[in-house]
């Protein structure tokens, strides 16, 4: 039924299987860390958009104040 070139093949194919799972472990973190990134990145751009486009207010109370002192 089985022979020793038939178990020999199966095992260097769940060896290549195994390489393949951790190179596609690999490519799936390097995936996700590019990911996280452009979140950050985005997130961060967004604050600054939302900086630019509502810049502090002063308050009058503050200017009277500085005026007559």
């Amino acid at each position: 039924m089985t022979t020793n070139e038939m178990i020999s093949e199966l095992t260097q194919t769940v060896s290549k299987l195994q390489k393949d799972i951790e190179l596609l472990k690999e490519d799936k973190n390097y995936l996700y860390n590019k990911l996280e990134n452009a979140y950050s990145d985005r997130t961060a751009l967004r604050a600054e958009n939302h900086r630019l486009k509502n810049p502090p207010q002063i308050q009058e109370e503050e200017e009277c104040l500085a005026c007559s002192a």
